[in-house]
């Protein structure tokens, strides 16, 4: 029997959480004894962990040495600017994590930045493996500072193809060592979970979601500003957005600012986001980049006609013009795709028959690449 070890910062509504959630209930556990950290307690879906997974709080130590720690990460925060956050954490704090006492058969950081920080270098473990989530170069991580922790993973995994790609152009990973696991989706649970009623949902007129973590990489003001163009232009439409983050406050503000309260709706976070999802005219994903855009797949799972952004791993799932539309990053370019959609029912429905052909095979194809992982 294998002892694993996952960690991840947290299981808040997000795409690393949410794979992470639909690959433990799929693994082998008669092979396998998996121990998951969380590095923050309290996100929505830790009630999808599976029974026969041991759930560990991060050792979070309240010594003064790490009040100190803590204090001086927050004045370097202010200091180093321009560096992830995560990179001036661990500046500032690696020194007051203990090494974890137990030892492990693998250890998995599921996510980049902390996580792969502390699974490099304060984990014992004959295997390690590093999940990449995100378009890492996009997202202001150091080249540099980051390539010493990769060096020590015997394997990277990048969850899309073309993630895999963008890393293969930059010095983070020696090529040799990326292998790609792509985000895994239940498709029959998904389809279930969509049916749960929401109750004033959907709305009359046209309805737009979009959801995901409202944070930058999301880039809601884009969306925000492409509302702002359809109620100028005199479109009946209320545009749902699912999630919660850091950003709440801007977004509000920007709503307030164009007077859109009645056309912008935030739902907050729901571990459930496809009652919305389903019922959409239009699924809309903004973001300014992603590791692969879990939430795409999602949508055209349910069915629903998309408008992506052309952040470069978008190209990983949608043709342009067959199973979605792919707009420039401008809210005119947004507009028109929503508008193409809206007002054009062959081209509509042409997106609409593209996505009952997909056949998504990830949740029997991924899980036994990650099982070889394990197992290796």
């Amino acid at each position: 029997m294998r002892k694993v070890l996952f960690l991840i910062d947290s299981l808040t509504c997000g795409g690393a959480e949410k794979s992470l959630i639909s690959l433990l209930p799929l693994l082998d556990y008669s092979k396998v004894q998996v121990d998951l950290m969380l590095v923050e307690r309290g996100g929505v879906f830790e009630q999808y962990v599976p029974k026969g997974v041991n759930v560990l709080d991060f050792p979070q130590s309240q010594t003064l040495f790490f009040r100190l720690g803590q204090i001086c990460f927050s004045v370097l925060l202010r200091v180093l600017k321009k560096r992830h956050g995560a990179e001036v954490r661990w500046m500032a704090m690696n020194r007051v994590y203990e090494d974890l006492k137990k030892e492990y058969d693998v250890a998995v950081a599921y996510q980049q930045g902390f996580p792969t920080y502390y699974v490099a270098q304060k984990v014992r473990a004959r295997k390690k493996y590093a999940w990449v989530n995100a378009d890492i170069k996009c997202a202001g991580y150091d080249e540099v500072f980051n390539r010493h922790f990769y060096d020590s993973y015997d394997w990277v995994v990048p969850v899309s193809d073309v993630l895999c790609d963008l890393m293969k152009q930059t010095t983070y990973v020696k090529p040799q060592k990326l292998f790609t696991v792509y985000d895994i989706l239940n498709v029959d649970l998904i389809r279930q979970m969509s049916l749960e009623k929401v109750e004033g949902f959907p709305c009359q007129g046209i309805t737009i979601v979009t959801t995901g973590r409202l944070a930058p990489p999301k880039n809601y003001p884009l969306a925000v500003e492409t509302a702002a163009l359809l109620k100028k232009k005199g479109i009946d439409f209320i545009w749902y957005f699912v999630g919660e983050g850091s950003e709440r406050g801007h977004i509000e503000e920007l709503i307030r600012s164009n007077a859109l309260k009645e056309q912008v709706k935030l739902v907050g976070m729901t571990p459930n986001p496809y009652p919305y999802m389903a019922m959409a005219d239009v699924y809309v994903q903004t973001s300014s980049f992603e590791g692969f855009g879990l939430t795409l797949n999602e949508a055209r799972i349910l069915h629903r006609p998309v408008v992506s952004t052309n952040f470069p791993v978008v190209y990983n799932q949608i043709k342009d013009g067959e199973n979605g539309l792919i707009a420039e990053m401008t809210p005119e370019s947004v507009a028109d795709k929503i508008l193409m959609i809206v007002n054009d029912e062959a081209l509509r429905n042409r997106l609409i028959e593209a996505t009952k052909k997909e056949i998504n095979t990830t949740s029997i194809t991924e899980p036994q690449k990650v099982m070889e992982l394990l197992l290796a």
